[in-house]
């Protein structure tokens, strides 16, 4: 079997940029996909991460509050963020000047449904240096509600300096979960 089989070869080739920690969740999600455009939270494994679990968070739209509210979080995600982030809503993770806009994208994720990935470089002379990684993808939360964004950061800057590096990065890939072919299993 190939590494990140279950990642559709035309998805795979256009996040070619994208790091294994990032891989290993998107091959995750589209391997419990099975058939479904968007898997349910409860078909995912989060074992499969391994040391990346860490590294993830997963927030879901309530529509009282009308805002993303972050149910889970793992280690990295908080250091990143330089705060505890479970239990917040998306506006007081981003700030208010970065929520429309980062609740506009998040909203996209899961209204289309589909699945973002973003990197976010610093460019010094001729060289540049990858300083952070984003992917979110779609799920389903019990009720079959497509209502949750499951993300995996990989930081190597803290995100609360906000004169340095903006929540809501400007260069983004999107793909719609329904041109994502379906070549997982729920198998591992």
């Amino acid at each position: 079997m190939t590494e990140f089989g279950d990642i559709p070869d035309d998805v795979r080739l256009t996040l070619h940029a994208a790091g294994r920690p990032a891989l290993t969740l998107l091959d995750s999600w589209c391997g419990v996909r099975v058939g479904r455009a968007v898997p349910g939270r409860r078909d995912f494994d989060p074992t499969r991460l391994g040391r990346y679990l860490a590294k993830v968070y997963l927030y879901q739209f309530d529509d009282d509050a009308g805002d993303f509210i972050c149910r889970l979080a793992g280690e990295q995600v908080h250091e990143a963020w330089g705060l505890r982030i479970r239990g917040l809503s998306l506006r007081e993770v981003v700030g208010d000047q970065n929520h429309p806009a980062a609740l506009l994208r998040w909203r996209a994720v899961v209204d289309t449904p589909l699945i973002q990935y973003g990197i976010l470089e610093e460019k010094t002379g001729r060289s540049t240096r990858r300083i952070g990684e984003r992917l979110i993808v779609p799920m389903r939360d019990d009720d079959g509600q497509v209502r949750l964004v499951l993300g995996l950061g990989d930081y190597e800057v803290r995100q609360n300096d906000r004169d340095w590096i903006q929540p809501v990065w400007a260069d983004v890939i999107r793909i719609p979960c329904a041109d994502i072919d379906n070549v997982g299993s729920n198998s591992s």
